[in-house]
C-alpha cells in the first residue's frame, strides 16, 4: 500500500472514464490528468505539516484544504461534497463517481472456466481492486451512524461529532470499541488491559495490554504437563502446550498371539490385548513336571502357529491366534472324520474296522464328488482328497463389449476380466472431438442406447455453452489436456478435452506494457493478450522514403504507417518515360502505352501495355503474312521463320456480287497450293435485277425494306432522340464487330432500360437486365440465329413516320414554337390546404414515382409549395417533356383530393424566384366559346401572326382585328370572368388550323362563283 493513502495506480481505463464523469459531477473540480493515477500530496497545501504520517490525520487534512483528488474523475474532494470511502484500502471518492465505476464493473460479462457456474457479479475499488457486490448508495459519515452529515467548521471532514464506536480489529477479536471521535481511516489500535488469561495447563495466569494479548494462541508456563495419556498407563512429558496431548508414544516390548514373536512398538499401536496360556515339559535329572507359561499378546503376527497337536504327529496350520491350555484336536483324527472326502459314503460302509490312528489313509467311495465350485458347476471328479480344483465345463462367454461371444473353459468365480475382441469403438467422447477407438470397449452398448434415447427425447432448455456430462458412461469422458490456443496466442488451454470455446487466459505479466513510442503504459499485472494502451502522442517511426514524416498516432507494429502522399517522378515498367507527379507510395508507373518491343519470332510486336519482366513469349499472335497464293493473311499463330502453309483452305470470306450488284453472296476463299482460284465464280443476275433497274428508273426507292419499328419504341424515341440515337449507334457498333459477343449497359432507370429492351427486340437482340434496383443494368447479347442490322436506323424511320402530306399553317408552327419558348423546370401548388405536412403531400403524390424525375418539396411563401425536381443526367429539353407529360395527371390529382387551390407549371432561377407560371403568362382559351362575341379579320393574312396576335393574353394588349361596333365603342368595365384553360392546347390549335382551312376552302369556293357570274 502506498505511503500516500493507501491508494494503488491506476491504468488508462480509469483515466478515461474519469474524463466522462468530471463532466457529470457538479461537486467535483477538474485537475490536470497525471501519468499515474494515485493521490498526491500538494506541497502548497496551507495546513501541510511533513511529520504527520497516519491516514486519518493525512486525510482529514487534505480534505479541509482542497488537496485530496478523487481516483475516478481526478477532481477536488471537498467538506461539501458526498463522498464515499472504501474499507480495505481507506481511499475517499465522491459517491456520484464511485456508484457510476461500480455500475460499469456490474455490467461487465463475467467468464469463468467451461464447466463452472457463473461468478457473482461485483465491481472492485479502483484503489485497491478489492472486490464488493452491493453499490453505495448514502452519504453517511465516517462511523456511519448519521446520514446526510452537515459540514461544521469546527469538526472533522464529515465527521458526526461523536464517538467512533466501531468495534476495534487491532489486535484481532478485541472485546473494545474505538473511542476516538468520528473519522476516516482505520481506527487506532486499542490503548486498554485485556482479561486475565491462563496457561494451557491452567497452573498460570497473566493479564497484559489488549495489544499484546494473543486471543487466539493464548500462552504456555514452560511446565511438564503431566496429564495422563489416553493409554491410562503413562503421563504426558511435553511442555504446557495447547489442544490434547495426543497419542501415547512411549515404546514397549510385547509378544503377539501364538507367542511365537516379541517386537518393540508404541504404546498407541498396540492391538486389542488377549491372554494366552501354553504347557510345555521341563526335564531334570532328578524329577520331570509340566509347568504353565501365561501371557497377553497385543499383536498378530502373520505366521502359522505350528503348536503340536494332540495326537503328537501334526501341527497346527492356522495363523497367529490365541493360545490355550489344551492341544487341538488333529483333523485327521477318527473321531473327527466319518465320512470319505466327498462327504457322501461314509466310512463305516466302506471299512470293515475303524481307523486305528490319524497317520491312517481316508478311503474314497469311487463317486462322483459333485462339489458346488466357486462358479456355481458342480465338481466332475470321483471322490478325491483336497481341493476340487478348476472347473472345466465348456461355456459361452461375452466380450467387454458385449458384441462377440466364444467358447472357453469356465472361469473360477464372478470377478473375473472378459475377453476382449478386434473390434474399434467409435462413440464420440464428451468434448464433441475425439471418438473413443479403444478396442472392445465396455461402454460402447451404454453409449449407442443414449444416443438413441436422446434423439427421441430432446431437452427443451439447454445452454450450448454451459459444458455438462449429458449421461455419458464413464469409459467416454475424455481424459486429454484441451491443448487449443488461447486468444492471447501465446499459450495452450491447460483444462481437459471440453466443448465450446476455450476460457481467458490466466497468465498475467508484472512488467509495464508500453507503446511504441514509450510514452503511455498499463501497469502490472497485465492480463495476458492485453493489447498495448492507444497512444495520443505523434508516432516516432521515420519514413524510409526521406520525406517529411504525416503525423498521425503512435501504433502498434502490426499497422502500418500512412503512404507517404508527396508526389515525385517515376519511371515507368516499361523504362521508356518518366511519370511526373506520382504518390511517393506507388512503386510501379505505368504509362499506358504499348511495350512495342520486337518479339523473338522477329515479324510482331509485343501487345501488352507497359509491363515489368519479359514481353509474351513464345510468340501467339497471328501470322499475319499474306499468302503467296490469294494474297489474304495468314491467320494460323506465328510460325517465324517458317513459310506459311497452304495446305489448308483459306478462311477467308469474301463477298460476290452479280454484275448489277444486286445478288450478293458472302463464301469463304478456300485457295489452296493445289487449287490457287479457290471457291471465286460468277454470279448471274436475277429477276429481282430487273425489278431494281426498273425501280431506280421510275425513281423509287429499290432499298425500302418491310421491317418497321414499333409504335412503342417510336414514342420512346422522341422522348431523348439524342440519348436514343447514341444508344442506337452503340447498337450498331456492337453487331458491326463480330469478336464483340456481349454489350454491357450502366445501371440505369426503368424508363431508359425499357427503350433498350424494345431497341434490342427490333434489331433481334436478346436483352437481360440484372443487378437490383437502384443498380440494375441491362446485358445485350448476339443471338446464334442473328442475320444482319436493318439497313434503316430508328432516326430516319421515326422521322419518316412523322412526316405528313402537306405542311401545317405558319401560325400552328408558331404558336407551337411560342409555347415551348417558355422553359419550364418545376411545379408550383397554391393555396396549399391547411394543416397539410410535408410526408402527407408526398404519399397523396404517388403519381410522380412514375416518372424519371425525383422531387424535392419546399415551402414557397406561406401557402405555396414547389416541386423541384433533382438534379439528374437529363437535358433540359428531356426534363421539360417530362413536367410537361406529368402537367395534365398532376392537376388532376390536385383537383381531386383538394390538395390545393392550383397545380401550374414554373421556371425557378438561381435567386430562387418563380416566374414564367401558367397563371401569369400567356393562355389558350377555346374560341368556339367566344366566337359570338368576336369575329376575326381575313386581313391581315392569319399566315402572318404569330400567337399573341390571334389570341389575347392575360396581362397583354391584344393584336388581333376585331369586326362590330363592339370595338370601337367603349362599353363599362366589368367583372372579368375566369377564363377556362384548356388541357391540351395542341389539340386545339389544331382543331382551329382545320375550320381555318374549311373557312379558306368556303371563301374561295365563293370567290370562284362570283367570278363565274360576273363571266
Amino acid at each position: 500500500m502506498p505511503a500516500s493513502n493507501g491508494v494503488g495506480g491506476g491504468n488508462a481505463r480509469r483515466r478515461a472514464f474519469g474524463a466522462q464523469l468530471s463532466a457529470a459531477n457538479p461537486e467535483a473540480e477538474t485537475s490536470p490528468q497525471k501519468s499515474q493515477p494515485q493521490v498526491r500530496i500538494r506541497p502548497d497545501a496551507p495546513d501541510f505539516v511533513p511529520g504527520a504520517d497516519d491516514i486519518t490525520s493525512r486525510i482529514h487534512r487534505e480534505i479541509s484544504s482542497g488537496a485530496y483528488e478523487c481516483m475516478v474523475c481526478y477532481g477536488s474532494v471537498n467538506r461539501r461534497a458526498k463522498i464515499w470511502s472504501c474499507r480495505c484500502c481507506w481511499a475517499v471518492y465522491h459517491l456520484n463517481c464511485i456508484q457510476k465505476w461500480g455500475k460499469q464493473g456490474l455490467q461487465q460479462e463475467t467468464r469463468g472456466p467451461v464447466g463452472a457456474y457463473e461468478p457473482q457479479k461485483s465491481w472492485r475499488c479502483p484503489a485497491c481492486n478489492n472486490p464488493s457486490t452491493l453499490l453505495p448508495d448514502l452519504y453517511t459519515c465516517w462511523c456511519e451512524k448519521e446520514t446526510q452529515p452537515e459540514s461544521t467548521k469546527y469538526l472533522p471532514p464529515h465527521s458526526c461529532g461523536q464517538t467512533c464506536g466501531r468495534q476495534l480489529s487491532n489486535p484481532k477479536k478485541c472485546p473494545h470499541t474505538c473511542s476516538a471521535q468520528c473519522h476516516a481511516g482505520p481506527c487506532t489500535p486499542c490503548a486498554a488491559m485485556g482479561p486475565v488469561m491462563t496457561c494451557f495447563c491452567g497452573r498460570e495466569s497473566q493479564q497484559k495490554r489488549c495489544v499484546d494479548t494473543d486471543y487466539d494462541g493464548g500462552f504456555s508456563c514452560g511446565q511438564v504437563c503431566g496429564d495422563v495419556m489416553p493409554c491410562g498407563e503413562h503421563t504426558c512429558s511435553r511442555p504446557c502446550h495447547p489442544l490434547l496431548c495426543g497419542s501415547c508414544e512411549v515404546p514397549e516390548l510385547v509378544k503377539c498371539y501364538c507367542g511365537n514373536e516379541m517386537k518393540e512398538m508404541k504404546c498407541s499401536d498396540k492391538e486389542h490385548p488377549k491372554d494366552s496360556s501354553r504347557a510345555f515339559e521341563v526335564s531334570d535329572d532328578e524329577y520331570s513336571d509340566d509347568e504353565f507359561e501365561e501371557w497377553t499378546g497385543y499383536y498378530e503376527c502373520g505366521k502359522v502357529c505350528n503348536r503340536l497337536l494332540a495326537c503328537g504327529v501334526h501341527h497346527c496350520q492356522k495363523p497367529c491366534h490365541p493360545q490355550d491350555t489344551d492341544n487341538g484336536i488333529c483333523h485327521s483324527d477318527p473321531s473327527v472324520v466319518a465320512h470319505c472326502p466327498c462327504g457322501k459314503t461314509p466310512l463305516t460302509d466302506i471299512l470293515s474296522e475303524p481307523r486305528p490312528n490319524c497317520e491312517a489313509p481316508i478311503p474314497t467311495c469311487g463317486k462322483v464328488c459333485k462339489k458346488t465350485l466357486a462358479c456355481g458347476h458342480s465338481c466332475t471328479k470321483t471322490c478325491h482328497d483336497g481341493e476340487c480344483g478348476v472347473c472345466l465345463v465348456q461355456i459361452e462367454i461375452a466380450c467387454r463389449c458385449g458384441k462377440t461371444h466364444s467358447s472357453s473353459l469356465c472361469h473360477q468365480g464372478v470377478d473375473y476380466e472378459p475377453p476382449q475382441c478386434m473390434r474399434n469403438c467409435r462413440a464420440a467422447l464428451n468434448c464433441g472431438r475425439h471418438e473413443c477407438g479403444d478396442k472392445c470397449c465396455s461402454g460402447e452398448v451404454k453409449a449407442q442406447e443414449r444416443i438413441s434415447a436422446k434423439r427421441k427425447m430432446r431437452p427443451l432448455a439447454s445452454n450450448p455453452g454451459l459444458q455438462t456430462d449429458d449421461g455419458f458412461e464413464p469409459e467416454h469422458i475424455c481424459t486429454r489436456p484441451c491443448g487449443r490456443l488461447l486468444k492471447c496466442g501465446k499459450h495452450n488451454c491447460s483444462m481437459l478435452c471440453h466443448r465450446g470455446p476455450c476460457g481467458t487466459c490466466l497468465e498475467a505479466s508484472f512488467e509495464e506494457l508500453t507503446c511504441h513510442c514509450g510514452r503511455t503504459s498499463i501497469d502490472p499485472p497485465v492480463p495476458c493478450g492485453s493489447k498495448p494502451p492507444r497512444c495520443r502522442f505523434p508516432c516516432t517511426r521515420p519514413p524510409s522514403c526521406g520525406h517529411p514524416p504525416v503525423i498521425h498516432d503512435c501504433h502498434t507494429d502490426d499497422e502500418a504507417c500512412p503512404k507517404c502522399p508527396y508526389l515525385t517522378g517515376r519511371l515507368c515498367k516499361c523504362g521508356k518515360k518518366e511519370i511526373k507527379a506520382v504518390p511517393c507510395w506507388r512503386e510501379n508507373v505505368s504509362c499506358g502505352q504499348l511495350c512495342g518491343k520486337r518479339l523473338s519470332c522477329g515479324t510482331h510486336l509485343c501487345r501488352k501495355p507497359c509491363h515489368d519482366g519479359g514481353c509474351e513469349e513464345p510468340c501467339k499472335q497471328s501470322c499475319g503474312k499474306p499468302k503467296p497464293t490469294c494474297g489474304h493473311p495468314c491467320i494460323d499463330p506465328c510460325h517465324a521463320p517458317f513459310q506459311c502453309s497452304e495446305d489448308k483452305p483459306c478462311q477467308e470470306k469474301l463477298k460476290l456480287s452479280c454484275p448489277c450488284g444486286g445478288v450478293k453472296q458472302d463464301i469463304k476463299c478456300g485457295a489452296t497450293k493445289a487449287k490457287p482460284a479457290g471457291n471465286q465464280k460468277e454470279i448471274p443476275c436475277s429477276d429481282a435485277c430487273r425489278v431494281r433497274r426498273l425501280a431506280m428508273a421510275l425513281d423509287l426507292d429499290p432499298d425500302r425494306e418491310g421491317q418497321s419499328f414499333s409504335e412503342e419504341t417510336v414514342s420512346a424515341y422522341n422522348r431523348d432522340p439524342k440519348w436514343s440515337a447514341a444508344m442506337e449507334t452503340k447498337f450498331r457498333t456492337f453487331i458491326e464487330n463480330k469478336d464483340q459477343r456481349a454489350l454491357q449497359f450502366p445501371p440505369m432507370r426503368a424508363p431508359l432500360r425499357e427503350f433498350l429492351h424494345l431497341l434490342a427486340e427490333a434489331y433481334g437482340l436478346d436483352s437481360e437486365s440484372q443487378d437490383p434496383e437502384p443498380y440494375r443494368s441491362i446485358m445485350v447479347r448476339k443471338p446464334v440465329s442473328f442475320v444482319a442490322v436493318p439497313r434503316k436506323s430508328l432516326a430516319e424511320f421515326a422521322a419518316k413516320s412523322s412526316a405528313t402530306p402537306g405542311a401545317a399553317p405558319v401560325a400552328v408552327q408558331q404558336l407551337k414554337k411560342i409555347a415551348r419558348s417558355h422553359a419550364v423546370n418545376a411545379f408550383l401548388l397554391k393555396g396549399i390546404k391547411v394543416g397539410l405536412l410535408a410526408s402527407e403531400l408526398e404519399k397523396e403524390l404517388s403519381i410522380l414515382k412514375d416518372s424519371q424525375l425525383r422531387f424535392d418539396i419546399s415551402w414557397y411563401g406561406d401557402e405555396d409549395v414547389l416541386l423541384k425536381p433533382r438534379a439528374s443526367s437529363l437535358a433540359i429539353e428531356q426534363v421539360e417533356a417530362e413536367l410537361h407529360g406529368l402537367s395534365t395527371k398532376l392537376k388532376r390529382v390536385v383537383a381531386a383530393r383538394g390538395l390545393a387551390d392550383a397545380a401550374e407549371l414554373c421556371w425557378v432561377g438561381q435567386d430562387g424566384r418563380v416566374n414564367n407560371k401558367d397563371g401569369s403568362g400567356w393562355s389558350v382559351t377555346n374560341p368556339r366559346k367566344s366566337a359570338s362575341a368576336v369575329t376575326w379579320s381575313t386581313k391581315p393574312s392569319l399566315a402572318s401572326k404569330n400567337g399573341f396576335e390571334l389570341f389575347s393574353g392575360a396581362g397583354g394588349s391584344s393584336a388581333a382585328v376585331i369586326s362590330g361596333t363592339a370595338a370601337k365603342k367603349e362599353k363599362p368595365k366589368e367583372v372579368e370572368k375566369p377564363k377556362e384553360v384548356v388541357d391540351d392546347w395542341e389539340l386545339e390549335a389544331e382543331e382551329l388550323e382545320q375550320e381555318q382551312n374549311q373557312g379558306q376552302e368556303l371563301e374561295k369556293e365563293q370567290g370562284q362563283e362570283r367570278g363565274q357570274a360576273q363571266v
